[in-house]
């Protein structure tokens, strides 16, 4: 396996400078910084296999017209709890703020709120959106479906997205409870960094155009396929497609295009996002209380032999924030020389941190 060395960017460096590229690249303000706390809140959390590797496949979406620079979404129906979003080809991550945005509104008023959205893209990681409820008391959940890089149980070939989900919820002394997976053993942006470092994987992540296991990540552009998660990944998958899909009147399977590779194309995929309020239940500071000792109980359990300590959904990326906030993000060399040339490009100046 090879190890790429990696650079130290300060989070309001990177967060400036990816705000930076997209105002250059068309966006608004705002919007820009829509797309820079998704991305950069991925790194910030030890994802970065969604985090800012994916900002020059973005900012080619928008140069290509894949994706809307001044995208104008609209409200196709809503209702006292519910809403149906209409992105207008934004980048994914513009239409699913707005879409949690108003899903915790309408929980406010309603206990819960469940808001969907068509005519989107690629969204980046589902923690994020899951986790805007988290200031407000509630609980967070968002899907989304996607481009079919994975196979169904028993298939060959990629013809369903993995289609991650997203749960999110406050505790009161430890850090947020966050389970957010792909439906596949590893995300595909997992697969594209390993490729990007020169890494191997592991066998059981993908298969090869001829349906072999393979330790190669650049088998996945290569005719291959994701694995999905056991058959009730598969079956998770599916109802991603029904939920965000079929339900949202958006483009389901191979109607999806790949957004990192069909640059010009609109991706047309749907998301759904929902906020609980959890004071229409119990009171929010019990409820935390109760969750602490849910984590104390779990984490008392006998371990295995060479296990340290029993984790909680999301603890290692809550570590990792805290840590990184303070330390800086680490950003592998290869992915910093593709920023510094999308930089150049676009005449904006690169933090001298990606230089070092």
């Amino acid at each position: 396996m090879s190890s790429q060395p990696n650079v130290k960017v300060p989070v309001a460096e990177l967060q400036s400078f990816v705000i930076s590229i997209f105002v250059a690249a068309g966006l608004s303000e705002m919007d820009a910084r829509t797309m820079s706390d998704s991305l950069v809140m991925a790194d910030l959390r030890g994802t970065h296999s969604h985090g800012v590797i994916r900002l020059p496949f973005l900012v080619d979406r928008l140069l290509k017209g894949g994706a809307k620079r001044n995208p104008q979404s609209r409200l196709l129906k809503e209702a006292p709890g519910t809403a149906l979003l209409d992105g207008d080809h934004a980048l994914g991550a513009i239409t699913a703020t707005r879409a949690m945005n108003l899903a915790v509104e309408k929980a406010r008023t309603q206990g819960i709120g469940f808001v969907t959205a068509c005519n989107s893209d690629f969204i980046g990681t589902c923690a994020h959106y899951a986790m805007m409820a988290l200031p407000h008391n509630m609980i967070g959940i968002a899907w989304t479906n996607g481009f079919p890089g994975m196979a169904p149980w028993g298939g060959r070939s990629n013809t369903i997205g993995n289609n991650p989900i997203a749960f999110a919820a406050p505790s009161l002394t430890h850090g947020p409870i966050v389970l957010d997976m792909a439906l596949s053993v590893a995300a595909g942006g997992r697969v594209r960094l390993a490729a990007k470092n020169q890494e191997k994987i592991p066998t059981d992540w993908l298969v090869d155009s001829n349906g072999h296991g393979t330790d190669d990540p650049g088998a996945l552009t290569a005719g291959g396929a994701l694995l999905p998660l056991g058959y009730k990944g598969y079956g998770l998958a599916v109802f991603g497609e029904i939920l965000c899909g079929v339900l949202t009147g958006s483009r389901i399977l191979s109607e999806i295009p790949a957004w990192f590779k069909e640059t010009d194309q609109n991706t047309g995929n749907g998301h759904l996002h929902i906020a609980i309020d959890i004071a229409r239940f119990v009171e929010p500071e019990a409820f935390k209380l109760r969750i602490d000792q849910m984590v104390s109980l779990l984490k008392a359990t006998p371990l295995m032999p060479e296990v340290s300590e029993i984790l909680l959904p999301g603890e290692r990326a809550w570590r990792t924030e805290v840590r990184q906030r303070k330390d800086g993000i680490p950003v592998p060399s290869p992915v910093a020389a593709d920023l510094l040339a999308l930089a150049q490009r676009l005449g904006i100046n690169a933090p001298t941190s990606l230089n070092s």
